[in-house]
């Protein structure tokens, strides 16, 4: 009778708890078709069964992986077979893209819409784990980023980067010290790894007081930790089950990025402990980025003072964000001057013709470099290491026809609109000239550093690094691309050459 008993109750708790998960399910499935209604007036790529209208555009963005295309890529196509306004289904969230120049400058240009935090979160956090925090990029609250934004703008005025020309110039000969040995015409030199090396090693010095060797050591846990951040951020964007997946991958994967991020953060924790002492003291302190935070970081009070976390969440995001830049325009740069002899021909001309005998390049030396800046404009156009930004729409807005619903998060991609034949005269041929001064382009189709109050602080700190770092290597070397490097992309979060730009190089008579 008892068995009987407990086998009825247990009967009605399955009973019950089936039902439950059917209702969880049937409110999932109403939230989806409510999604899918709410945007079915925008354009969007098909979505094939059941499977498409669970999980949105998820098997289409696997297919393109299979044929090794990016996430990019796949936009492109999509703003080609739908037009300049689509919604992308990231499962069953809805993302708008709108490619137009009105709209972006209505978007960025004024503190009307937020960032939004799905879409900034996966910089907070990787699987789970303090990435950047509440750091200067991933920073939503509007109050708490444009006090951080004046607290950090001095540290790149023009007076502060042309104090930096000796950092930027010894960056650049350890890199050619490093080189020299292999430019022989044959060894391959992967230069996206060594560009990456160097830009770190710059960043660390400038901002931190930090000498990390990191261009003359291949194995340094500097460099490896930050492609296993940058790794782990694209896994949780690709496959965010990954954060509780219990599979051995999955675990692997997570604990890389867990050691990966404790390391930089500890080394953080450090660099900021030992400042802080040595400032107690009144002892000398290096006059960079660090010592400036340190010493008017009080300035933030109440529920906007920023603790130690804080305080490393900023090592962090100058850390990572100030090498990566400048590495992949530089990357970028090297394939499409390799495709191209004779915009590098006429760029090692101006080079020659700036630098003739001299060792070091004055801050006076980087404004003569007129067609470089013109091929650094044209590279950004067509491969700008950040494809685009988001926002969150405070309001309805209405662009070419279609209502975007408030609340709607929206993504201004300045890859895809670098493509569009409306803003670009033969949008895919790399060709600097299109940058003279004379010419007129439209001006918010073309933001790969983003613009207004959000747009990256240390855009003038990484054009004045790359062009003493590009002039100085062309001025030494000959660059021939290995053949077969196309110009696929490495999407992962930032966007990288796919081939990874690797050369074999010579020395210049």
């Amino acid at each position: 009778m008892a068995a009987v008993t407990l086998a009825t109750c247990l009967l009605g708790l399955m009973l019950i708890l089936l039902v439950c998960v059917g209702l969880l399910f049937a409110v999932f499935v109403f939230y989806v078709y409510y999604q899918h209604c709410k945007y079915a007036h925008i354009p969007t790529a098909p979505r094939k069964g059941l499977k498409g209208f669970l999980f949105g555009h998820a098997s289409l963005m696997i297919e393109y992986q299979r044929k090794s295309l990016s996430f990019s890529d796949a936009v492109v196509d999509m703003m080609r077979q739908c037009g300049p306004v689509f919604t992308v289904f990231f499962f069953f969230t809805p993302v708008i893209f709108v490619l137009d120049p009105d709209f972006v400058k209505e978007l960025l240009c004024t503190d009307t819409h937020p960032k939004p935090y799905a879409a900034y979160k996966i910089f907070m956090k990787i699987l789970g784990n303090r990435f950047l925090g509440n750091g200067l990029v991933s920073d939503v609250n509007p109050a708490t980023h444009a006090q951080k934004r004046a607290l950090f703008s001095p540290a790149f005025h023009r007076r502060y980067l042309q104090g930096l020309m000796g950092q930027f110039n010894t960056g650049a000969d350890l890199l050619i010290e490093k080189l020299s040995p292999k430019a022989d015409g044959k060894t391959e030199v992967v230069m996206l790894d060594e560009l990456n090396g160097t830009t770190l090693d710059i960043i660390a010095k400038v901002a931190f007081g930090m000498d990390l060797n990191v261009t003359l050591d291949d194995n340094s846990p500097f460099k490896k930790a930050v492609s296993k951040c940058f790794q782990g951020a694209d896994v949780e964007r690709t496959f965010p089950l990954t954060r509780f997946s219990p599979f051995p991958a999955s675990r692997k994967i997570r604990k890389e990025v867990r050691d990966s991020l404790h390391f930089l953060r500890e080394t953080g924790r450090q660099c900021i402990e030992e400042r802080l002492r040595a400032i107690e003291k009144q002892e000398d302190v290096p006059n960079d980025i660090l010592t400036h935070i340190l010493k008017e970081v009080d300035c933030f009070k109440g529920e906007q003072a920023i603790d130690e976390e804080g305080l490393i969440d900023e090592f962090v995001t100058f850390f990572i964000a100030g090498q990566e830049t400048t590495a992949n325009l530089l990357s970028f740069t090297l394939v499409e001057l390799g495709h191209h002899p004779e915009v590098m021909h006429r760029l090692k001309t101006e080079i020659d013709a700036v630098y003739g005998d001299k060792e070091f390049l004055e801050y006076a030396d980087i404004g003569k470099f007129t067609y470089m800046i013109q091929v650094f404009k044209e590279s950004l156009r067509l491969w700008p290491p950040v494809a685009g930004t988001s926002r969150q729409l405070a309001c309805d807005v209405t662009v070419k026809g279609y209502k975007l619903p408030k609340g709607s998060l929206v993504f201004p991609n300045t890859y895809a609109m670098a493509r569009m034949e409306e803003f670009f005269h033969d949008p895919l041929q790399f060709d600097p000239d299109r940058f003279k001064a004379s010419d007129d382009k439209p001006q918010y189709a073309y933001f790969p550093f983003s613009l207004g109050s959000r747009n990256c602080i240390g855009q003038q700190f990484a054009l004045i690094e790359a062009r003493v770092l590009l002039a100085k290597l062309l001025h030494k070397f000959n660059f021939k691309l290995v053949p077969g490097q196309g110009y696929g992309i490495l999407d992962e979060i930032t966007l990288k050459p796919k081939g990874r730009c690797r050369n074999y190089l010579t020395l210049r008579e």
